[in-house]
């Protein structure tokens, strides 16, 4: 008799053909090394240089789920020692940002003061815990304003040192979907924080190895064209200053490994990070963990990241999952099809639990495949497609070089 062609069975069959698909990409990436750009016209040429600039347009993003983002933002070049900073942007769904930073750097340290708000209308929220629901789906408006000082102290060629002190102040509403905002759909007792957006203090330190050392110690984010290892250990501390019914603190530790591939310009990365909260502490929902698709940086600000991208759980939607504590492990493995585009093979697990043993049960996990534009080592489109989750194949948008 033959078996019958259950969900599951499709699900695999869905993720092999990603799997596949990338391979497809893998296989012909020799003649497609062939080509050295996208042919591209003098005019759009022209347009990408201008990103490059002090005064600069910005293609980006606000928060993700948002939509790209427009906008213009100064940066000062990095010889400099003085550096003043700042952007605006905007959506066409209404997120906004606006940011600006001004101190001094050097090739071993950088400190300045900073101020930001940020707008977002309609972030997702599916229930606390990894056994949410994606009916109970709703969303809610978070509005987030800070200032305060960070910086970081290269003590030695492969340690770095830095952090954060600010004052966060968040302001909650409801969703622009009005019969899905969240007070319509979830019970007050069920949502962390509900109603509550006191003033906070956030304190924030980490410590950064690095080997080999970076091929370029000025700037931390310099790419590595061999194999290198990051390893950084954060703790970091929120001060409610009405009444401290949510004070808290947690601690991260995150590695990302990457190695020479099969072939020349091929990498495989190994990333990893694990977020634990004190046991005691009553965390407001909007500054939870979450797990699925990209991050919010008020819930994990400066990590890692893992090749290229901050996503975590790219089989789900965005914020699908949050929870007090966080498991991520991830591998991809990248294979530039030319000097213009990078295709990428991942593979994601992970889980939000309230204590930490149970970030070992029932991990979730998915698959699936990037493509990237590529300008300057850096990548200005990128594509992610996943599955595997058992809720339909997700894909993610993101912009990473355009003045962000």
């Amino acid at each position: 008799m033959t078996p019958a062609f259950t969900r599951d069975g499709m699900n695999r069959l869905i993720l092999s053909l990603l799997l596949g698909l990338g391979l497809f990409f893998a296989s012909h990436s020799a003649l497609a090394q062939t080509q050295d750009e996208l042919p591209i016209p003098s005019a759009a040429k022209a347009v990408l240089e201008s990103f490059e600039k002090p005064l600069h347009p910005i293609l980006g993003s606000v928060a993700p789920g948002g939509g790209i983002a427009v906008g213009v933002g100064y940066d000062t070049p990095r010889s400099q020692d003085w550096f003043h900073n700042a952007s605006a942007k905007v959506t066409f769904s209404r997120y906004w940002a606006l940011e600006a930073e001004t101190g001094r750097q050097t090739q071993k340290s950088r400190l300045g003061v900073f101020a930001a708000v940020r707008n977002m209308n309609d972030l997702d929220f599916f229930g606390v815990g990894s056994n949410s629901v994606r009916e109970a789906e709703s969303s809610y408006r978070l509005r987030e304003s800070s200032f305060g000082t960070r910086g970081w102290l290269r003590v030695r060629p492969d340690l770095r040192l830095g952090g954060t002190a600010q004052i966060y102040s968040p302001a909650l509403g409801s969703g622009s979907d009005l019969p899905r905002s969240i007070e319509n759909v979830f019970a007050p007792a069920d949502v962390p924080g509900f109603e509550a957006d006191p003033l906070f203090t956030r304190y924030r330190g980490f410590v950064e190895l690095t080997h080999p050392t970076l091929a370029d110690p000025a700037n931390p984010d310099a790419r590595y064209r061999g194999d290198q290892g990051i390893y950084q250990l954060a703790f970091e501390a929120m001060r409610d200053h009405d009444g401290g019914r949510f004070n808290f603190h947690r601690i991260e530790a995150e590695a990302r490994e990457q190695f020479a591939g099969l072939r020349p310009g091929q990498r495989l990365t190994l990333h990893a990070l694990l977020g634990v909260t004190n046991q005691s502490a009553v965390v407001p929902y909007y500054l939870q963990y979450t797990l699925g698709g990209n991050s919010l940086n008020a819930f994990r600000p400066n990590t890692i990241g893992s090749d290229g991208t901050k996503a975590t759980l790219r089989s789900f939607e965005n914020y699908r999952f949050r929870d007090r504590d966080l498991l991520v492990m991830q591998a991809e493995y990248r294979i530039p099809l030319s000097k213009a585009v990078d295709a990428t093979v991942f593979y994601d697990a992970g889980q939000v639990a309230g204590r930490v043993p149970d970030l070992f049960k029932d991990i979730k996990q998915g698959a699936g495949f990037s493509l990237s534009y590529m300008h300057a080592g850096a990548a200005l489109i990128r594509l992610d497609v996943g599955h595997g989750g058992g809720e339909g194949l997700h894909m993610f948008w993101s912009f990473g070089g355009f003045g962000l």
